[in-house]
């Protein structure tokens, strides 16, 4: 049987492939978009961080009593943590990356309020800091032991004299020129010195465009709740964390251990709404070609049934078994097709309203034409049971229901 006529027989009895052609569109169009909102989300998740994440625990205190010292509390922690074994390196700081909290700033190339700032994200930390994350510099040097103090709440703390950024916050104020050495400028109008650059670092708003940009100033911020970034030897976070928890609770009654936490949760924490998209919309995904299986396999066997004298009158003519499968797979694969194209203009227009409408980025078309060879094979394995019991008929029970 030619194409024409299988044609000509699937519109005499058009309802049921017209609904499995707009069912193949629909989820053509619903699976494409949602599998490239997926993969952006797993992009997201997967970003080098440019910080040793496995290996860096987070530890937060808070002191109490009038007569609490902060400094010295901060500078016996350290000490403590340091001693623990297979703690490698340890510093107090004020925000934490990937956390979803923090402290942002606005830096200029010259002082001048008229001019629009670099957004970037703002850290505090001593010489140590950049072992405690796991941050590698790409060029210049780190901070030098006397640049940093201690920052109190009494204090009336100056702009530092000397700043690290990213090569990211780097560009966006030099984008022509080295910025290893150049001075920048607070929205005070204070001055620092960029000494070194580092090479790659996130900062705190994971679902941030500036991520990136990032400007840290030697210190050891002191407050009545306090922060501390430990990183230990590779395979020793998890058993060190009850360890690092326990012997800061036990080394101060005046102050109580809030939280001690790996830097991977807490950044799991971050990007829960990510994961939850991509497993809601994974779920939509495969229950929605879960369904349009189903419904191949449900119109294809409702045709066997209806067309059985049809068959049999084929088979009586001499038509082979195989003869028989090639006519229910290639009606199959006309209804495929008529639902894939219509699913690609759903694709597009639907990529489009997403575009505009939520800022996504644009559709990676090369997901399309996937989709649509991923289809045809589902189809196809889909309609061949059916299609092998079509075959099945034996002639001579087709003759007998005339």
């Amino acid at each position: 049987m030619g194409i024409g006529p299988m044609v000509s027989s699937l519109l005499r009895n058009k309802t049921g492939p017209l609904l499995v052609a707009l069912q193949i569109a629909v989820t053509l169009a619903i699976v494409i978009n949602s599998l490239f909102i997926v993969l952006q989300r797993i992009e997201k998740m997967s970003r080098d961080t440019g910080i040793d994440v496995d290996n860096v625990i987070v530890a937060n205190v808070r002191g109490f009593g009038d007569d609490f010292d902060v400094a010295d509390s901060i500078r016996n922690d350290i000490d403590l943590l340091k001693s623990i074994p297979g703690v490698s390196a340890a510093t107090v700081t004020n925000a934490v990356p990937l956390s979803g909290g923090g402290s942002g700033t606005g830096l200029r190339t010259v002082a001048d309020e008229t001019i629009d700032a670099a957004s970037a994200g703002r850290y505090q930390w001593s010489e140590e800091g950049l072992d405690a994350f796991g941050i590698e510099l790409s060029r210049g040097r780190n901070f030098y032991p006397e640049e940093v103090h201690y920052n109190l709440p009494t204090d009336d703390t100056p702009a530092p004299a000397s700043v690290l950024v990213t090569q990211e916050l780097a560009d966006a104020l030099f984008p022509d020129e080295d910025a290893l050495g150049k001075a920048v400028y607070w929205g005070s109008m204070e001055q620092s010195t960029i000494v070194g650059i580092i090479g790659h670092m996130h900062g705190s708003w994971v679902g941030w465009d500036k991520l990136g940009s990032v400007v840290v100033q030697p210190g050891k911020p002191g407050r009545t709740t306090n922060t501390y970034i430990v990183r230990v030897e590779p395979g020793m976070r998890d058993g060190l964390l009850p360890v690092i928890e326990q012997q800061l609770g036990e080394s101060n009654r005046k102050r109580v251990v809030n939280s001690v936490r790996s830097l991977e949760e807490i950044a799991a924490r971050s990007y829960r709404r990510d994961r939850g998209m991509a497993i809601i919309l994974g779920v939509v995904i495969t229950l929605l070609i879960g369904l349009t299986a189903l419904v191949i396999v449900g119109l294809s066997s409702f045709h066997v049934t209806q067309r059985t004298r049809q068959i049999g009158t084929r088979r009586a003519l001499g038509a082979r078994r195989r003869d028989i499968v090639k006519q229910f797979m290639l009606e199959n694969w006309i209804v495929t097709t008529a639902g894939a194209l219509l699913g690609t203009l759903l694709t597009v227009a639907v990529a489009y309203w997403l575009e505009t409408s939520f800022s996504l980025p644009r559709l990676d078309w090369t997901l399309l034409p996937a989709g649509i060879l991923t289809l045809w094979v589902l189809s196809t394995l889909a309609v061949i049971e059916p299609a092998r019991r079509a075959a099945s008929v034996p002639p001579a029970i087709a003759t007998r229901s005339v």
